[in-house]
C-alpha cells in the first residue's frame, strides 16, 4: 500500500504546480518545433515571435566544427490573430501574449541519416538550445521507435477540469470505486503534462498526434495552450522530437469564436495550416490536411477525415460541415474516387511495392465501440461519424497496412481487422470516453479486441485506487529488423497513473503499461506484407 511521504508530496508539488506557472521563455511566443519535410530525413524548424524581428539559428552535427547559420525572414500572420471576444477577456487570461503571430521557418535539409544535429535559436537575449537525430534513409532496415496519441484538446479551462470519470470494470477483491469518485483524480492540464513528460523519456523518432489537437481550431487561447505543453512553457518535447498532426473535427470548430459557422470553420483551418507546414501531397489545394512521411523502413500515411461527401449522409463524418456553404476550396473528399482516395491509394501501393512497414493515421476511428460509430443517418448519432472511414479497410489491406491510428471517442480501443490493428489513442489528457455498448447494442464492436473500460479493471482499496481504470496516455510502436524485409512489430499500450494515499489524493504519477501489448513478426516485400 502507498504511503503519502514528503518526498511524494515534493514531487506532486512540483508537477502539478509547473503548469500554473507564468511564461518563462523570454522572446518566444512559441520555442521552436519540428516538423517532417519535403525530403525524407529533411525537417522543418519553426518558431514564433511577437515582433518581426528576425532571428538567428546556428546548426551543427554533433563532434564536428562545422555550423551552418541561418536568419529567415519572418511572416505576419493575422490568421492567429485573438479574436475580439478574445481580447475582451484578457484582463482574465494573464498569460494571453500580445496579439501578434510572427512565424520563422527553416527547412534543414541535406543532413547525415541517423546523425545528431544540435542547434541554437536566438531572439534578441533570449536562446534555445536543443538537439534532433535524423531519420534513417527510406528502406535502411534500423529500429524505429514511434509514439501515437491522440485528443489533446487544450484550452486553458483545462488547468481547472476534471473530466467525468465513467466506473470501469472492478478486479476481483476491489471494493469498488468510492461514493463520490465521478470526476478523474488529476486535470486535464496535470494529466497532458504527466503524459508528455513519459513520451518525451521515451526518445520516440516521431510522435503523432491523430487529431482534437486543441479545445477549437479557431480559438487561438486553445492554440496557445497546446504550445505551452509541447513547446514552451510547460515543456518542450517537439523542440528535439519530429511531430506528425492530422486534423481533427475541433481543428473543424471555431469553439467560442463562431462554432461550426462556415467561416468559422474555414479560420480554423488556417489557424491549423499557420502551425503545420508539412510536406507536400502535389496538390496545392488540399496541402497541410494530407501527406506522407518516410522514416527508414517505416511509411505514416496521414488522411484529413474532416468531411465526406454527399453531406449528411451515411458517407460523412461530420453533419455540422457542408461542402456547399463552405467558403473555401481546401476541405478534401474523404470517399472512393475524391482527390484525396486517390492520393491515398497511390501512396499505398508504392510504400508497399517498396517494402515499407506502413502505418496510416485520421482521427475519425471506424471501428469503436463508443459515442460517435454510428453513422449520421442513425438515430442519437453524435453527428461526428467514424463509420464512412471503414471504405478504406480494404485498400489498407490490399497494401499491407499494419495499423490504423485515429482517436475521436477519447478511449484506448484496439480492434482487428483482416490482419490490420485499428487504435481509437485518443487518451491524451481531455475527456475519458467509455464502452456504450452495453447501454447500446447497436455500438457493439465486433472486431474490439480490449479496450481500457472493460478489460483494464480498477482496483480499489477503500478510497485508494491501487491498479487498473482508464486513464490518460499513449501507444508506443517499435519496428525491430528482424531479417532481410522482416521486421518484429510491438504495440505497447502505456498510461499515467495517479498514485494515491488512504484518503484517494494524488500524490504523485507514475508510467505503467496496460496488459495488452501486442507483437507481431512479418515480411515486408511484394511476397509479404
Amino acid at each position: 500500500m502507498t504511503q503519502s511521504t514528503p518526498l511524494h508530496r515534493a514531487i506532486a508539488l512540483l508537477l502539478f504546480s509547473i503548469a500554473f506557472s507564468g511564461p518563462c521563455f523570454g522572446q518566444f511566443r512559441v520555442l521552436p518545433y519540428l516538423l517532417p519535410a519535403d525530403e525524407a530525413g529533411s525537417v522543418r524548424l519553426t518558431w514564433f515571435t511577437e515582433t518581426g524581428i528576425s532571428g538567428k539559428l546556428a546548426v551543427w552535427e554533433a563532434n564536428t566544427g562545422d555550423t551552418t547559420y541561418y536568419s529567415p525572414d519572418s511572416i505576419d500572420l493575422p490568421s492567429l490573430r485573438y479574436s475580439a471576444l478574445e481580447e475582451s477577456e484578457r484582463d482574465s487570461f494573464p498569460d494571453m501574449f500580445a496579439n501578434a503571430n510572427w512565424k520563422h521557418t527553416v527547412v534543414l535539409d541535406d543532413l547525415t541519416p541517423r546523425s545528431t544535429y544540435h542547434y541554437r535559436v536566438t531572439q534578441g537575449d533570449s536562446s534555445y538550445i536543443n538537439q534532433f537525430t535524423v531519420a534513417p534513409r527510406p528502406g535502411d532496415q534500423q529500429h524505429v521507435r514511434f509514439i501515437a496519441l491522440a485528443d489533446s484538446e487544450t484550452d486553458p479551462e483545462g488547468r481547472q477540469t476534471k473530466r467525468p470519470w465513467s466506473v470501469g470494470a472492478q478486479a476481483p477483491g476491489s471494493s469498488g470505486r468510492p461514493a463520490g469518485v465521478t470526476n478523474y483524480l488529476l486535470t486535464e492540464t496535470e494529466g497532458l503534462i504527466a503524459n508528455l513528460r513519459h513520451v518525451k523519456s521515451e526518445q520516440p523518432d516521431f510522435v503523432m498526434i491523430a487529431g482534437d489537437i486543441v479545445q477549437g481550431g479557431g480559438y487561438q487561447r486553445a492554440w496557445d495552450e497546446f504550445f505551452f505543453h509541447t513547446a514552451g512553457k510547460f515543456d518542450d518535447v517537439f523542440g528535439g522530437t519530429v511531430l506528425l498532426p492530422a486534423l481533427g473535427n475541433w481543428e473543424n470548430f471555431g469553439a467560442r469564436n463562431g462554432g461550426y459557422e462556415p467561416q468559422a470553420v474555414y479560420q480554423s483551418r488556417a489557424k491549423y495550416k499557420a502551425y503545420f507546414t508539412l510536406p507536400s501531397n502535389q496538390h496545392p489545394t488540399y496541402q497541410d490536411a494530407y501527406y506522407r512521411v518516410d522514416y527508414g523502413p517505416v511509411t505514416v500515411i496521414t488522411l484529413d477525415s474532416s468531411n465526406g461527401l454527399p453531406d449528411s449522409t451515411d458517407h460523412d463524418t461530420n453533419i455540422n460541415i457542408s461542402a456547399s456553404t463552405y467558403p473555401g476550396d481546401d476541405l478534401p473528399d474523404i470517399n472512393p474516387g475524391s482527390d484525396q482516395w486517390k492520393w491515398a491509394e497511390a501512396q499505398l501501393k508504392d510504400a508497399h511495392d517498396a517494402g515499407q512497414v506502413v502505418f496510416v493515421q485520421f482521427h475519425h476511428i471506424p471501428y469503436s465501440s463508443g459515442g460517435h460509430i454510428l453513422p449520421l443517418t442513425a438515430e442519437n448519432s453524435s453527428g461526428q461519424a467514424g463509420v464512412p472511414m471503414r471504405a478504406y479497410t480494404p485498400l489498407f489491406k490490399k497494401y499491407g497496412v499494419v495499423a490504423v491510428i485515429c482517436g475521436h471517442n477519447e478511449s484506448l480501443e484496439h480492434s482487428l481487422v483482416d490482419g490490420i490493428h485499428f487504435w481509437d489513442v485518443g487518451i491524451a489528457g481531455d475527456g475519458l470516453g467509455y464502452s456504450l455498448d452495453d447501454k447500446d447494442p447497436r455500438r457493439a464492436n465486433g472486431y474490439r479486441q480490449w479496450v481500457a473500460h472493460v478489460d483494464a479493471a480498477e482496483h480499489w482499496d477503500g478510497r485508494q485506487l491501487i491498479s487498473g481504470g482508464k486513464h490518460y496516455g499513449h501507444l508506443v510502436v517499435d519496428v525491430i529488423p528482424q531479417g532481410e524485409h522482416v521486421y518484429e512489430i510491438i504495440m505497447i499500450p502505456q498510461y499515467i497513473f495517479p498514485v494515491t494515499d488512504e484518503a484517494g489524493n494524488v500524490i504523485t504519477t507514475e508510467a505503467k503499461t496496460y496488459d495488452h501489448i501486442i507483437r507481431e513478426t512479418r515480411k515486408f516485400d511484394r511476397s509479404g506484407g
